[in-house]
């Protein structure tokens, strides 16, 4: 497919026979696209991503400006194509990812952050594994890869991992497109992924469509994003919502952990290290769960069907969220994301937040407006956060805590 703006896009479709029913429904999503439909080589093998991935990646059509490869569980959104056009075309050189899961522990922050700052692009971790649902590079770049991923074993399964570190290696700056262009949803794992549970979308666009325009971005606030998300500092942090509990997930440059390693440090404990206070946090909720809001009650009702604290934690880890978005943004440039624009974004993703973050208790005992009312309560603590922002923290401070990191602090590690 040819657009006006010289993108000449070549795709394709990682597909495995058990989905069979689901290319159909696909394709028509994709159209004017028309994407070519790879089969896995050895459907009844032992589940392999990468054995695929290698025939997706060299598919390439011959003068394609960029290559998109698709995974076939995926839902495009109305409008994929060309929106999927208008954002290569912002973005030529970058390798862009069309879906981030909701709860992975650094990417999805990423983009929540992002979001909350107001640009239509998530710089995406390094280190993290690469969203591959959809995945789209330059076409030089993609035959690249394609010989890279040929040197590995199908044994190693994982294509996401491999795609991360090839890309990293090369300096490639990868993004993900906010909202994401491609939603995933719950069926059955062909990779042997069943334990990660629900995968869902952190922000779709068949939720908020964008406006026209909305990739359009000034580039001192996506580099603002991207220095807070390049792994070379061990002040950075993400925020993660697991099982209802906060937890603050500081970054080990050099340490070679994995980034999905199960362990967090605990907020209301560590909070101090990036500047904010965890009394104000507790203040800013006790405030508003003490006021006569409507909403304010409803949220109240709400915690008391949920675990004790649960709400508190949601309420933590948005206004940490506010906070982080205050700071990295403070001293770009205007042309963010229109208000009412940004508004329905952030809403999807505190929304995505709770749902993906509550217990399986908790997340069984929210029902309806209670859901709503929390919704609204996050919110508010992300504007709390965004008014209060982060301190500095001392410079002894500083250096004593990349010290702890660089040396394991094991005992710093809360596990979960």
């Amino acid at each position: 497919m040819t657009a006006s703006n010289g993108i000449r896009l070549s795709s394709v479709v990682m597909h495995h026979p058990a989905r069979a029913a689901k290319i159909p429904e696909l394709l028509r999503r994709s159209a004017p696209l028309a994407p070519r439909v790879i089969e896995d080589p050895d459907p009844s093998g032992p589940p392999s991503p990468l054995r695929t991935a290698k025939r997706a990646w060299a598919a390439i059509e011959p003068g394609a400006t960029h290559h998109l490869v698709l995974q076939d569980d995926v839902r495009p959104a109305p409008g994929f194509a060309p929106q999927l056009l208008d954002v290569i075309g912002q973005r030529p050189r970058h390798a862009i990812s069309l879906y981030v899961n909701w709860n992975t522990p650094q990417n999805a922050y990423h983009v929540r952050r992002s979001v909350a700052v107001g640009s239509p692009w998530a710089p995406l971790s390094p280190v993290e594994y690469t969203p591959t649902l959809g995945l789209v590079l330059p076409a030089d770049l993609a035959a690249e890869l394609a010989d890279h991923l040929a040197e590995f074993p199908d044994v190693l399964r994982d294509d996401d991992e491999v795609v991360a570190v090839f890309l990293r290696q090369r300096g490639i700056p990868v993004v993900a497109a906010v909202p994401h262009l491609l939603e995933h949803g719950n069926d059955r794992s062909m990779a042997g992924n069943e334990a990660h549970g629900l995968r869902y979308a952190t922000v779709f666009a068949g939720d908020c469509p964008p406006s026209a325009g909305h990739w359009r971005s000034p580039q001192d606030l996506e580099a603002a994003l991207a220095r807070r998300a390049g792994y070379h500092s061990p002040m950075e942090f993400t925020v993660e919502l697991l099982r209802s509990t906060c937890f603050i997930r500081f970054s080990r440059p050099g340490s070679l952990e994995a980034a999905e390693h199960p362990f967090g440090w605990y907020w209301a404990d560590w909070c101090s290290l990036i500047g904010v206070d965890a009394e104000d946090v507790v203040r800013g909720w006790a405030q508003y769960a003490g006021s006569t809001e409507r909403g304010a009650r409803a949220a109240c009702a709400a915690a008391e069907r949920l675990s004790p604290g649960a709400v508190l934690e949601f309420w933590a880890a948005c206004h940490l969220l506010g906070a982080d978005a205050s700071a990295t943004g403070r001293g770009t440039a205007g042309g963010r994301l229109p208000a009412a624009d940004q508004a329905a974004l952030l809403s999807r993703v505190v929304r995505s937040w709770l749902v993906s973050g509550l217990s399986p208790a908790d997340g069984s005992a929210l029902r309806g407006h209670h859901e709503e009312a929390l919704v609204e309560a996050g919110l508010r603590a992300v504007a709390h956060g965004w008014a209060a922002g982060l301190a500095e923290p001392a410079e002894p401070v500083r250096d004593v805590v990349a010290d702890q990191r660089t040396q394991g602090a094991v005992a710093c590690v809360v596990p979960v």
